[in-house]
């Protein structure tokens, strides 16, 4: 006898937690269960191939919206192949509606609700030849519930999942109700232990796991539980494994704030969800913030530097319109995150969202994930333009490589949102969309862009036109350039070429030269780089001149190698 549960993530770093607590929690039976792991990317002919090789009597899939339509895909071929084998689901995409899946898939039966006691029950009956006695629908909400202490720690070699980020569940569910999440429809929480946390927490940290992410819907709405937590990464930091937190900033009072500044640079992230700053959407979709609050705790929080901080947007939510969405868009933006999530609405089956989908004029995509399509505020044509203002949002903003020359061709714009519209309408207009842009090419396109708006500010049409030759124009010209050179050398130092839009420094050659020879001989600048010869320091440091940006002639050191944070240093050379 071999039950098979089957993974299909989203991407190879992922790895999906359901199916290895599944297994950990029928231990007893753990000599009959097998996992297998898949990822969207792979065929359905070569995961059809994989699953028959292994022989199951039993499969098991785990069903989100991200992998709906690949496992239905293979799933009537796998009914072919291995015509003996009873077929199970699971997970939330399949949940709200099992009776209809069950005769779409021909499926043997599907667990509902939390899995760990229901896959234990279903492991027990195949193991004593009693699979028949099994209902159809094995529901884990009417189940003894087991308590997330009652759980067995699943990770004991972590070898497999070096190059993989380790998820990891300390609560479960959420004490608030947004209307478009699957966590409003069970209130009902649970916590680990702070003790077994910190202990398990200390297993990734012995082994220097790079990066844990904690699955908690909202880590910190328990202080008693979250803060001790927090306090324990801080005194046992080994300096590489990063936490990844999704967090309500309106909840992080000064205990909270005075915890992660002490924080190691990197060893902490938090992603926080604002979704939108309507104060009428967010009483609508039943949700709990205050801007203010947040903006305060993510203003604090930057200012220290030492946490990456990832805000999300949703749109599409009731009662945001375009106007709307842009004032969400300009408040969240201002803040300055590192990085600022566009997403739009998904309209999970089962959610409150679904429930008034017709009252809001919502319509949405028939297949996963759902997405939103319009609404009665929010026309087709305008999530469209969004979804473009999406794609150069992470083209520009969220890949953190244009960030001084974005903030200074924002001030050619009234907002920053009206400035992602401009390289969305560049986009369109010259057929940049669905091409796949090189590096440099990227910052000749923002270079393009950026000149034409310099140039002919809000009367700009778009085209490719002569610059007209004013001084003043040209000088402003010049220190975008400026900007554009700076952000790309401070990425990518040791180029073999130099880009053609970079200003000239051929008259500061010898200068250059002459720099790194002195700090061949005296590392001031890079100490560090002690051991690095004359000849070695012209490969690995790169200088550029600069006349404008630092309101005096300077030069910067440029310094990157593989593995190594980007970092420059500013020398005064007037």
């Amino acid at each position: 006898m071999k039950i098979l549960l089957v993974a299909i993530n989203a991407k190879y770093i992922h790895s999906n937690p359901a199916v290895f607590s599944l297994k950990a929690c029928a231990s007893e039976y753990g000599s009959l269960v097998d996992i297998v792991e898949f990822t969207i990317n792979q065929q359905p002919a070569y995961i059809l191939q994989e699953i028959y090789k292994k022989a199951p009597d039993v499969v098991a899939f785990s069903c989100y919206i991200w992998n709906y339509r690949l496992i239905d895909s293979i799933i009537f071929d796998l009914h072919k192949v291995l015509p003996d084998a009873d077929i199970w689901a699971g997970g939330p995409e399949i949940t709200y509606n099992a009776e209809e899946t069950i005769r779409k898939w021909q499926l043997r039966g599907i667990m509902t609700g939390p899995g760990e006691s229901v896959f234990r029950r279903l492991a027990a009956s195949y193991a004593a030849n009693a699979s028949d006695e099994l209902p159809a629908v094995l529901d884990g909400n009417h189940e003894h519930r087991l308590s997330l202490d009652e759980i067995p720690f699943w990770y004991e070699d972590v070898q497999e999942d070096e190059h993989r980020i380790i998820y990891y569940e300390s609560s479960r569910g959420c004490p608030f109700s947004c209307s478009y999440c699957l966590s409003s429809i069970d209130k009902t929480m649970d916590f680990r232990s702070v003790e077994r946390v910190c202990r398990e927490l200390d297993f990734f940290l012995e082994r220097k796991v790079p990066q844990v992410k904690f699955v908690d819907r909202t880590f910190n709405c328990r202080k008693e539980h979250a803060l001790p937590i927090l306090k324990h990464i801080l005194e046992h930091d080994n300096g590489v494994t990063n936490f990844h937190f999704e967090m309500a900033a309106d909840l992080l009072d000064e205990d909270y704030l005075t915890v992660l500044e002490s924080m190691r640079s990197g060893a902490v992230q938090l992603e926080i969800g604002v979704q939108s700053t309507n104060e009428r959407t967010i009483r609508e979709i039943n949700r709990r913030m205050d801007f203010g609050k947040v903006a305060a705790a993510v203003t604090r929080i930057l200012k220290k530097d030492n946490i990456h901080v990832h805000l999300d947007l949703i749109a599409g939510l009731p009662y945001e319109d375009m106007d709307s969405f842009r004032r969400s868009f300009n408040d969240v933006y201002d803040l300055y995150p590192h990085q600022l999530q566009l997403g739009f609405l998904k309209v999970l089956k089962g959610s409150a969202m679904e429930l008034h989908a017709q009252e809001y004029g919502l319509q949405y995509s028939a297949l996963p994930p759902y997405e939103v399509l319009f609404t009665k505020w929010l026309s087709y044509e305008a999530v469209c333009h969004l979804k473009q203002i999406e794609e150069v949002l992470e083209i520009y903003y969220n890949s953190g490589q244009f960030r001084t020359s974005l903030k200074y061709l924002c001030g050619y714009f009234e907002t920053p949102f009206d400035m992602y519209e401009y390289i969305a309408a560049w986009y369109e207009k010259h057929g940049l969309f669905g091409i796949r842009l090189s590096r440099v090419q990227k910052y000749e396109t923002l270079l393009e862009c950026g000149i034409s708006r310099i140039t002919f500010g809000a009367e700009d049409d778009l085209s490719c036109r002569r610059v007209r030759q004013d001084p003043s124009t040209e000088r402003m010209i010049s220190i975008y350039r400026e900007y554009l050179t700076f952000d790309l050398y401070l990425r990518e130092p040791n180029m073999k070429s130099r880009p053609a839009f970079c200003p000239s420094i051929d008259r500061w050659k010898e200068r250059i030269h002459d720099m790194i020879y002195e700090e061949s001989k005296t590392h001031a600048i890079f100490p560090a780089l002690s051991d690095r010869s004359y000849r070695e320091l012209m490969k690995t440091l790169h200088i550029e001149i600069f006349e404008y940006i630092f309101g005096h002639l300077t030069a910067c050191v440029f310094y990157s190698e593989k593995g190594e944070k980007e970092c420059w240093r500013e020398v005064n050379i007037s």
